[in-house]
């Protein structure tokens, strides 16, 4: 068997650009898919695919871990966002094959799963608005979900004004009163704090217990999580913009976060989202996937989920699943106890429509964010 094409397609959502892959081989009828989505870099990751193509047409997908050396090693220049998006969506693709080759399921073929559902939580997006929150919270509960996640944090400076947070204060207060005793929340602060600010903020948002704080500092000063380790009582999450099992080496062997969020479709794929996993478990450290696109992704972060021993919740799109039903042959969904289970059919579970792909090319999504004196913020 060998593959003789490697397909890339990125289309615009109601959220952002999603970008897959298809792998194609010379068996009729057997191809493999993967989401590679990276917002705002759909040119780029298209781009890097192509790139990864010239070395693997030809070959066989099922030598999984040799392609993903190929594409790793061969490639020279090593990492970032981009490259290891497009190798991710490769990956994926290619254990999408194998698992209908062996007509088992990704969860299968990794070893199987070792509970029988995982806890599912909304993430509610960005707000400085209690009441906003409020509302979407009670939406998500409705749905079955009993944990969410919020980012009530705006463009902030790296010294702040007592207001901005008493605001911050207030929307976890108003969550807090949503979910109740019986459901829980946790904080995303989207990398925009100092190290400072970060700490005051921890302090004031403790009565709310939320469940942890997710990448309080940006990826380039993950160094400066020893100081809120030093001042932290909520656990401390971080990950989604760092890429491959290196990447998280000093996280984990410095012991500076209790939960690491790698994502499927940037961090290097299922193969290495297992190593990783593998290496947090070693330290003790819990690894909660990055999950906030589109329905093939959710389906390849089950897997994951179901599979990896110190997963404890997956992060889920609750919204827009009319949208993806229209191109999606499966769209994963939250049950009446706020867990899922993955996809049973052979391989990831879910095919996409190409046609559908090929007519939806993205748009250019800009997401922006500013201060309140006029300057830049980190989005």
């Amino acid at each position: 068997m060998k593959i003789t094409d490697i397909k890339a397609y990125s289309i615009e959502s109601p959220v952002t650009d999603w970008t897959y892959v298809k792998i194609e081989t010379d068996e009729p009828g057997l191809h493999g898919w993967g989401e590679a989505t990276l917002p705002t870099k759909p040119r780029g990751v298209l781009g890097a695919v192509g790139d990864l193509k010239k070395l693997l047409v030809g070959r066989n997908p099922l030598e999984i871990r040799k392609n993903w050396e190929i594409c790793y090693r061969h490639s020279y220049w090593r990492g970032g966002p981009i490259v290891t998006s497009a190798l991710s969506g490769v990956d994926v693709a290619l254990w999408d094959i194998f698992g209908k080759v062996q007509g088992r399921s990704v969860c299968d073929l990794l070893g199987g799963a070792v509970r029988d559902r995982i806890p599912l939580y909304a993430n509610l997006g960005l707000s400085n608005d209690p009441e906003v929150f409020r509302q979407r919270a009670n939406e998500a509960k409705a749905l079955g979900y009993r944990l969410v996640k919020i980012y009530p944090l705006p463009a902030i400076h790296a010294i702040e004004a007592s207001s901005t947070m008493r605001g911050i204060v207030a929307c976890c207060e108003a969550v807090r009163e949503v979910m109740g005793e019986e459901g829980d929340f946790a904080l995303d602060f989207h990398g925009r704090c100092s190290a400072a600010f970060a700490i005051q903020v921890e302090e004031a948002v403790r009565p709310t217990r939320p469940m942890w704080i997710e990448e309080p500092l940006l990826p380039e000063i993950t160094q400066d999580l020893a100081l809120l380790r030093a001042h932290y009582k909520t656990p401390l999450a971080t990950g989604e913009r760092l890429f491959t099992r290196w990447g998280f080496r000093n996280i984990c062997e410095q012991k500076l976060a209790d939960i690491i969020q790698p994502d499927v479709s940037n961090a290097g794929g299922i193969s290495e989202m297992v190593r990783i996993g593998s290496l947090a478990e070693t330290f003790g450290i819990t690894l909660n996937p990055h999950n906030p696109n589109s329905a093939l992704q959710g389906a390849t972060s089950l897997h994951l989920a179901m599979h990896m021993p110190n997963t404890t919740a997956l992060e889920h799109r609750h919204e827009h699943h009319d949208f993806m039903r229209k191109y999606c042959s499966i769209v994963p969904a939250v049950g009446a106890d706020g867990c899922a289970s993955a996809p049973t059919g052979p391989g990831i579970g879910v095919e996409l429509d190409e046609e559908f792909l090929r007519k939806n090319p993205f748009t250019d999504w800009i997401p922006e964010s500013w201060r309140n004196d006029g300057s830049v913020g980190d989005w």
